[in-house]
């Protein structure tokens, strides 16, 4: 049975435009949440795929929105920072998954505005090096949305990932080959059977292997904080640790800021606090 609407997190990549494609065959209205904040560079990027989307399947299918999150990626960086640091040590410099963070509160604020109940994302089970695709991490975000009546799920994290990496760079190549062979990581879904051959499959890309392309970069933003958080995760980290208590860490400081952010959302939603940290959406044409 088809439901009236969901937003989707939508970057313009693989695993996003997937999902937001998956999303047309059970709602009537898919809304594309785009996050621009200092440090992404060309976000308009995503109206190439947005666009791709609405022709495919119908302009009135689609609504694409852009949502500044400069001062609440800010809050959710630094309050409480000494506390955390001494706490969690230098996983307060998890620069990627603050940010995913940010996007997940603001869009908790979006579903409410709107009285939407369903939030899904393009997490993906071969980029679990970044928090917010890990799946304990993920069944914590869940319980944030929950808290407020919104269904947060992951349609394509059990797809395979990419098959050679190609996306990462390739100073990096050793602990990805590492990594994607953690023990307990899930299954891959079976052969040809990643985000980007649904994509090819389903004529919505020129190829099966567009992650990281240049095809696929001129269709979402970029963030060159990306190499922070490299340089904490891989080069500090990880170089003396192994992946099973990276991860640990990881959840252990993530549930305490959903936590805080949960406990943030609580107190907007009753009395108007920290509207300031929430600014205005944008649609686009």
């Amino acid at each position: 049975m088809r439901r009236a609407s969901v937003t989707v997190m939508f970057s313009g990549g693989t695993d996003s435009t997937l999902t937001s494609a998956l999303m047309q065959e059970q709602f009537d209205t898919v809304h594309l949440v785009t996050f621009h904040r200092f440090g992404f560079h060309r976000t308009e990027n995503t109206q190439v795929n947005a666009r791709m989307l609405q022709a495919r399947f119908g302009r009135d299918r689609y609504r694409h929105t852009v949502i500044p999150i400069d001062r609440l990626f800010r809050f959710v960086s630094y309050e409480r920072y000494l506390h955390h640091l001494l706490r969690h040590g230098f996983f307060v410099l998890a620069t990627c998954g603050l940010c995913k963070l940010a996007m997940h509160v603001r869009t908790v604020k979006y579903c409410l505005e709107h009285g939407i109940r369903h939030a899904c994302d393009g997490a993906n089970q071969g980029m679990t090096m970044f928090p917010d695709q890990m799946l304990p991490v993920i069944l914590e975000t869940r319980k944030m949305y929950a808290q407020f009546g919104i269904e947060y799920f992951n349609p394509v994290f059990d797809l395979q990932p990419p098959e050679d990496g190609s996306f990462i760079k390739a100073a990096n190549r050793q602990f990805i080959e590492r990594f994607m062979q953690t023990p307990g990581q899930p299954e891959a879904a079976g052969p040809q059977d990643s985000p980007g051959h649904r994509l090819h499959r389903m004529g919505l890309a020129p190829t099966p292997n567009v992650k990281g392309t240049p095809y696929d970069r001129l269709r979402q933003p970029r963030c060159f904080q990306l190499i922070l958080f490299n340089i904490f995760a891989i080069r500090y980290y990880l170089a003396a640790h192994t992946y099973d208590e990276y991860r640990d860490r990881t959840v252990v400081f993530f549930r305490d800021k959903i936590a805080r952010m949960t406990d943030l959302l609580a107190q907007h939603v009753a009395s108007g606090r920290y509207a300031r940290l929430f600014e205005p959406a944008r649609d686009l044409p």
